[in-house]
Parts: structure tokens; C-alpha cells; sequence
């Protein structure tokens, strides 16, 4: 059996009952039935060695938890196309609240996971794994620079990052696969792989995600311009705007051509030195600026600016 299907058995053993057992006569296929008494609807795998696609369309009678640790290494994307995802990461410590439409980046062993499955709600969704070996052969040399490869090749620190879908094509072709009826022969998994390798296809080529890059940025931005005078923390401030540490720093760097102390440092000093020709007193700018004293206003100004306050 594939090394996706027996992780994803692990968290369905766990389930409680929620899942009726099934069996079938596909290779690496896994298809699970929801039991009548708890809901209604279906998850299934069917791996392909070079990927593995998920399906999942369901109904729950009362709200559910579902935790599975992820020790795998892995490239993963979810396509959620309908009802809203709560997932807790306890190795990351983080949580998110995810609304449909949305896909989620996922990269690295991501480790113990919680869904929080909602009551009298449709969930229906797409999971992608894959390992780097065909990433790396869909991908032309002039695609490099897109966010999206940059997400799964430029570092294997495990991360999950959200992105709206962007456009009906993608939407539209992944209801397409999410809408065919369960494989009966080799000539059904054959037209599933292709359609798989198409959508994976359609969202590597998308233009557009460099712009979503962009806008995690221009809300750090924001964040910075209207609250410079606060200790800001590069932790408390990817949370706020939702991207890896790693990537609000390069792209920080290079949307703005500074680093983020240095843009912090630049937005103090604007104040200050407005401030002071006020006619304000460096205690009551240092304040202002967030500094702890008007002695520590007064060598950080000297620094920047080249003469005293």
C-alpha cells in the first residue's frame, strides 16, 4: 500500500466509527463510505506513485475531531471548495480558520494535526501530495521565481501558507475531479492521473500568485506604518498578516528594498524628527517612538540622521 494511503488510515482508524469499511479492487486505491448515523458522503486516495490525489465531499449529523500526525515528508496542496477547514498544528504551533474557496500550501513534516470537522455543513475539497522529484520536472527554469515553486523548493521547513483560488479555470477543473465517479479500471485511473497532472499544471503556471505574494506584504506594511511605535516582533508580525517568517522576510526585502528592523527604524525616525521640529521634548518623542528612554532616542537619532536631536 502507498505511504500517503497508510497515513491516511491512521487517522481514519482513529475516527470512531465514522466510516464504514470498504474495499477495493484498484491498486492503491482507498475509498471510505461515511456511516449513515454519523453523516453522509466519502473521502478516497487513489495514489499514482509520483502523487496522490484526495477526494472528499460530506455531510456530518455533530461536530467532529479528526488528529493524525503527518511524519512525513512531503509537498502537499488542498483545494478547499466548499464549508470552512479549523485545523490546529500542535508542532507549530498554530491555528487557522480557513473559509472556502481557498487553497493551502502545505511542505514539510508537518507532524500532529487536529481537523475540526463543523455539523450541517458541506465540506468538499481536493488534497495533492507529491514529493520533489516531480516538482522539479514540472517546472520549466522560467517558472523558478513563482511564489508558488519558490514555497516548496527554496525550503523544506515545514510550513502551511493560504491562498485565494484565482481564477474559475482552476475552480472549475477541480469540481471537474472532484465530480468523477469512483474508478472501476485501469482506463479510469489512467484519465484521473491526467486530469490530476493538468490541474497541478494549471497551478504552477498561474501568474497571479505573485501578486498574492505581494499582498501579505503590503498588510505588513500597513501594520509597521501605523504601529512603529510598539515592539513588533517578525513572529507576531507573520502571524498577523499569515506567511512563514522566511518568506515576510525575503519578500519584505524585496518589495520595499529594506529589512523590516530598518523599515521600523526609518518609520521612528520620520516621527521623530516631525515631532521635534514641533517643538516637542525628547522625552515626550521617545515615548511616542517607542523608546524606552530619551538618551537611547537621542544615540539611535544621532545614527540615522548624522546630528543631535
Amino acid at each position: 500500500m502507498s505511504k500517503f494511503i497508510d497515513i491516511h488510515k491512521e487517522i481514519i482508524n482513529c475516527s470512531n466509527g465514522l466510516y464504514i469499511d470498504t474495499i477495493s479492487q484498484l491498486p492503491n486505491h482507498q475509498l471510505n463510505l461515511f456511516n449513515p448515523s454519523e453523516g453522509q458522503g466519502f473521502t478516497e486516495l487513489y495514489d499514482f506513485n509520483r502523487l496522490c490525489i484526495g477526494k472528499g465531499k460530506y455531510w456530518l449529523r455533530r461536530p467532529l475531531q479528526m488528529t493524525g500526525n503527518r511524519h512525513l515528508f512531503s509537498f502537499g496542496i488542498t483545494l478547499l471548495l466548499s464549508g470552512t477547514h479549523y485545523i490546529k498544528n500542535s508542532d507549530l504551533n498554530q491555528e487557522y480558520i480557513i473559509e472556502s474557496p481557498k487553497i493551502i500550501l502545505r511542505r514539510g513534516i508537518l507532524g500532529k494535526q487536529t481537523i475540526y470537522l463543523q455539523a450541517n455543513q458541506e465540506m468538499s475539497l481536493l488534497t495533492l501530495d507529491f514529493d520533489q522529484d516531480l516538482l522539479e520536472k514540472l517546472t520549466p527554469p522560467e517558472d523558478a521565481s513563482n511564489f508558488f515553486i519558490q514555497f516548496f523548493l527554496n525550503s523544506h521547513s515545514p510550513a502551511i501558507h493560504i491562498l485565494e483560488i484565482p481564477n474559475k479555470d482552476i475552480q472549475h477543473h477541480a469540481q471537474y475531479l472532484l465530480n468523477l465517479p469512483t474508478a472501476k479500471t485501469v482506463l479510469d485511473l489512467l484519465h484521473l492521473e491526467g486530469a490530476t497532472l493538468e490541474l497541478i499544471s494549471l497551478l504552477l503556471k498561474n501568474k497571479q500568485y505573485q501578486h498574492q505574494a505581494l499582498l501579505p506584504i503590503k498588510r505588513a506594511i500597513e501594520i509597521l506604518d501605523a504601529q512603529f511605535y510598539k515592539k513588533i516582533t517578525i513572529r507576531d508580525l507573520a502571524k498577523q498578516v499569515g506567511i512563514n517568517e522566511c518568506y515576510l522576510k525575503q519578500f519584505f526585502k524585496e518589495t520595499t528594498g529594506y529589512t523590516i528592523g530598518e523599515y521600523l527604524l526609518k518609520a521612528r525616525m520620520r516621527c521623530a524628527q516631525s515631532l521635534l521640529k514641533e517643538g516637542f521634548s525628547l522625552e515626550y518623542v521617545a515615548i511616542q517612538t517607542g523608546y524606552s528612554s530619551a538618551q537611547y532616542l537621542k544615540r539611535v537619532f544621532m545614527n540615522f540622521y548624522h546630528y543631535e536631536p
